[in-house]
């Protein structure tokens, strides 16, 4: 390694100890950027797999509680962070992370201070108008926004925020994990499936704004309909027990299948005998979890919220369908599992567009030359 003071020094301050989307792609960028030219740390609420992870990889990792991040102790342990480390930018992810670290990152004389714009559920989740009242009260004191959705920008630009102060960077993934030549019987067995039976695979967490109920009432329209399958269901959340129960209720206990939490590649050898992937989330950012199903050459069923539509093209990747509309999904679910063919060729599709637009090592070159643009533009003469 050459010296870490020629290095472009970059702290990432993320809200949440475990794995969700946003913890998973910052975590993919933060340990695959160039350590010729970029020094990357983390800051983390607490310990967890998050911050285990990329430990393990060798990146430093710094952590203090956020929930009690407005005691004056916890804000000067920050602020000292700051100061003694000279960071050159400063990446904030979520509502609170920005609100707090915007006013310290520029007391501290950070030059370069960006949010990272993953989600819109602050800004929709009550108080919607008291988030943005503080998230517009800062904004002025970083240089903007790096949202990895088109949608994101456009919901905030019709809210009164500066256009020119947004980058758009979408999510990648590795698409060498999801691209799988696998025995599908082998896999099959390995995880106890029915051989016979086509499979469709929901990856997301286990919470109500991904619409899991819905998609529990169209498999139970497909069962009555006479279509067999066996639905997985990848994710945990606290929604667990009440998803368990509506299934148990409609005597689909043998057709869905709960899988909990999985490794990343756990997920590439079940997406590798899906003939479905289904996400009926109510509200989304970019779900890799739809680039990951792509990436595996799989058919996506897809509601039409946030950046999903960036991702999935209708009627030639997938189907996108109104949120809440159980019959819809129903329809679509329905002529998927009747087209083998169709099923195919917008997997062979979706694959292409995955490898073409969402891969890892293009979301990992975007962020460094953003990064290296605005490092250049501020600290002009360093």
């Amino acid at each position: 390694m050459k010296n870490m003071d020629k290095k472009i020094r970059i702290l990432h301050i993320l809200g949440s100890a475990n794995f969700g989307g946003t913890e998973l792609t910052t975590s993919r960028l933060i340990t695959r950027m160039s350590d010729e030219f970029y020094n990357s740390v983390c800051f983390l609420s607490k310990k967890g797999p998050v911050g285990e992870g990329l430990e393990s990889q060798g990146i430093n990792v710094y952590y203090l509680p956020i929930e009690g991040i407005s005691s004056i102790i916890q804000t000067f342990l920050l602020y000292k962070i700051l100061v003694n480390n000279n960071f050159h930018i400063l990446h904030l992810y979520g509502l609170k992370a920005n609100l707090i670290g915007r006013i310290l990152g520029k007391l501290a004389g950070i030059k370069v201070i960006v949010g990272g714009l993953r989600s819109l559920y602050p800004f929709n989740n009550a108080p919607k108008k008291l988030a943005f009242l503080l998230d517009k009260l800062t904004f002025s004191l970083s240089q903007g926004y790096i949202s990895n959705s088109k949608s994101a920008v456009e919901f905030l630009v019709k809210n009164g925020y500066n256009r020119e102060k947004f980058w758009v960077i979408h999510n990648g993934i590795n698409i060498e994990e999801f691209s799988l030549s696998l025995n599908r019987e082998s896999i099959k067995q390995h995880y106890k499936l029915p051989l016979s039976k086509p499979v469709i695979t929901c990856v997301a967490n286990l919470r109500s704004e991904k619409g899991h109920k819905d998609l529990i009432l169209a498999l139970n329209y497909l069962k009555k309909a006479g279509k067999t399958f066996v639905a997985l269901f990848i994710g945990e959340g606290e929604m667990e027990q009440d998803l368990i129960n509506s299934v148990k209720s409609l005597n689909l206990d043998n057709d869905i299948l709960f899988l909990g939490s999985r490794s990343t590649k756990e997920i590439a050898n079940l997406l590798s005998v899906t003939d479905i992937f289904v996400l009926s989330s109510l509200r989304e950012g970019l779900p890799t979890s739809i680039i990951e199903a792509m990436a595996s050459g799989c058919p996506v069923v897809a509601t039409r919220v946030g950046g999903v539509p960036e991702l999935v093209v209708d009627g030639e990747t997938g189907f996108l369908i109104t949120p809440g509309d159980v019959k819809e999904l129903t329809l679509k679910l329905m002529l998927l599992l009747n087209n083998s063919e169709l099923r195919a060729n917008m997997g062979m599709a979706g694959k292409s567009r995955a490898v073409t637009q969402f891969s890892l090592h293009k979301m990992v070159a975007e962020y460094e030359s953003l990064y290296k643009n605005l490092f250049n533009f501020y600290y002009k003469g360093i």
